[in-house]
């Protein structure tokens, strides 16, 4: 890795990166909002939501956590799942500390004897998020808490804490036992500044986030934002022109909806949802074009940024 950043926070002495893995669905991009206190990540129910590597930071006390979201961990099927598959390889092996998430809502079967072997084999510490333990009992919580022992098996971990991304429970606890791991080092990252992405990226993704909320289990593999052009006006505002692109020109009606009320909404809720996050007026025009078969296509895959 390269050295800190100038002007890093005088008062951090530990810091180092973390390395958010799991499978697809497992809550990790929204324990990472939560942690950070920001919407950085997007997050949905649809599996694969998380395509690219995010950064987000966090500064507390005397230390500060880089969270690194990873894609879920999945068997890949295109050359999109595959690049997704190797970023969280590859990023593995580069990290301080792993903060596996587990999904106890689900029974611990063999995806996550795979996810195991991924994470424990870079040898950093890992701490393991036991996450949405508000769905479940608490014996049936203790069931599969056992399981996930049985399945690590000798291999050892720093800590295990029940978490609840979406409520909140576990979050003090969980952070204080990743600070206990980390090295000591100064601040990677500014006070204040939250994430490396870039603008673009950040709306971009805000797009396919508003995409899959609307759209649903109609086509949410088949879409991917992309932002053509970001101006910033003498007002300070942020112009923007984004496609959303499907695959197939029948999935264009889809997305475009009844006199374009779909793509309507889509847009006001990614406009809403992105200067929430900049802080800032933006002017989004957002229209809908075809790629065919873009999951399997490298050269297209490029020069989207994935």
């Amino acid at each position: 890795m390269s050295s800190p950043r100038e002007d890093p926070a005088a008062s951090v002495v530990r810091s180092g990166f973390v390395a958010v893995a799991g499978r697809t669905n497992a809550g990790k991009s929204t324990l990472v909002n939560r942690l950070v206190g920001e919407h950085v990540a997007i997050v949905s129910p649809t599996v694969q939501t998380t395509r690219r590597t995010v950064r987000a930071a966090l500064t507390v006390d005397d230390a500060q956590l880089v969270f690194v979201d990873l894609p879920g961990s999945q068997k890949p099927v295109d050359v999109l799942t595959e690049r997704m598959q190797h970023s969280v390889e590859r990023e593995l092996d580069d990290v301080d500390v792993v903060l596996w998430v587990v999904d106890m809502a689900e029974s611990v079967g063999t995806g996550q004897r795979i996810v195991a072997d991924l994470v424990f084999a870079p040898g950093v510490p890992v701490v393991i998020a036991a996450n949405k333990v508000d769905l479940v009992k608490p014996a049936q919580l203790a069931e599969r808490i056992h399981a996930l022992s049985e399945l690590i098996g000798e291999r050892e971990y720093a800590a295990l804490v029940p978490v609840s991304a979406t409520t909140g429970e576990g979050l003090a606890p969980l952070l204080e036992q990743l600070r206990a791991t980390l090295p000591e080092g100064g601040a990677w990252y500014p006070t204040g500044e939250v994430t490396d992405m870039r603008d673009e990226e950040r709306i971009s993704e805000f797009v396919r986030e508003a995409a899959l909320a609307h759209l649903r289990d109609e086509l949410p593999h088949a879409t991917i934002a992309t932002v053509d052009e970001l101006q910033e006006r003498a007002d300070g505002a942020l112009e923007v022109d984004a496609v959303l692109w499907v695959e197939r020109e029948s999935q264009v009606g889809i997305v475009v909806g009844k006199a374009g009320s779909q793509i309507r909404d889509i847009g006001t809720a990614a406009r809403q949802a992105a200067e929430a996050a900049l802080g800032r007026t933006i002017h989004l025009h957002l229209r809908v074009k075809v790629r065919k078969r873009w999951r399997d296509d490298a050269t297209w895959l490029n020069r989207a940024g994935l």
